[in-house]
């Protein structure tokens, strides 16, 4: 049975973590964040667009102008939370906020910079490994990101990021869509696709970089496909039942 966020006073007692389990869309589930961290997952995701100077979650342009905004479902509640050992609980690691920009990624980068910096109590920069590690994705200002002084954003590599000698804590973690593999089927890769698979994941591995693949089939099998795959980051939009597997295996 999953267990739950236990509140002692003004701490948070959460369960062990799943170091590799990511929150997909993790705004659509019935209490964003508080979800993800009941059940472990160690890194979760929200969709922004930029209205009217605010950072509104939401997968598309109406949902996001019908919605709350980053501060209210993510940020601020981070920043509120009493932390173990400077992290979000005990035996936690520096957790990931995937910020996936779905547009004007240069006008969303000194808003969302602002937002982190005010609550730099839980966020990491580059030197400064906090609870939290704010990292953009989707429509990424890379120049703003990589050029930043202070580092209070990292960012979401892609695969021809590789090899560019990008500092690990400017970007922790690189992604690819499945689509580059070419496999919807069951797990059995043909060598062609397995090859493609792993050389991605090896090659972010040596920069120490943490690999990760959306539009995966989220079910078990591939589940356990991305481990044999040694893919760090496991995507799914089910982190409770990601949770009960992953202690399971």
């Amino acid at each position: 049975m999953l267990a739950s966020v236990i509140l002692l006073g003004q701490v948070a007692l959460l369960p062990s973590p799943v170091v590799r389990g990511h929150s997909h869309n993790d705004y659509w589930r019935k209490r964003p964040l508080e979800e993800a961290l009941e059940a472990g997952m160690c890194s979760f995701e929200a969709d922004v667009f930029l209205i009217d100077g605010k950072l509104k979650v939401g997968h598309d342009l109406a949902e996001a102008s019908a919605g709350k905004t980053l501060e209210e479902l993510y940020l601020d509640p981070l920043a509120r939370r009493e932390l173990v050992d400077g992290r979000l609980g005990e035996g936690w690691p520096e957790v990931i906020l995937l910020v996936d920009v779905k547009a004007d990624g240069e006008k969303v980068f000194p808003v969302l910079e602002k937002l982190v910096r005010e609550r730099s109590r839980v966020f990491s920069t580059d030197k400064e490994v906090r609870a939290v590690r704010v990292v953009v994705s989707g429509d990424r200002p890379v120049d703003l990101i990589l050029g930043s002084h202070e580092g209070w954003l990292a960012l979401d590599g892609r695969r021809s990021d590789l090899g560019k000698k990008i500092p690990v804590r400017r970007m922790p973690m690189v992604s690819e869509s499945w689509s580059y593999v070419g496999w919807n089927k069951n797990v059995d890769l043909p060598e062609e696709n397995l090859i493609r698979a792993l050389n991605f994941t090896k090659y972010a591995f040596a920069e120490g970089k943490k690999s990760r693949f959306w539009g995966v089939p989220d079910r078990p099998d591939y589940w356990g496909l991305m481990k044999r795959l040694a893919v760090e980051w496991i995507n799914t939009d089910r982190p409770g039942e990601l949770r009960e597997w992953m202690i399971e295996k």
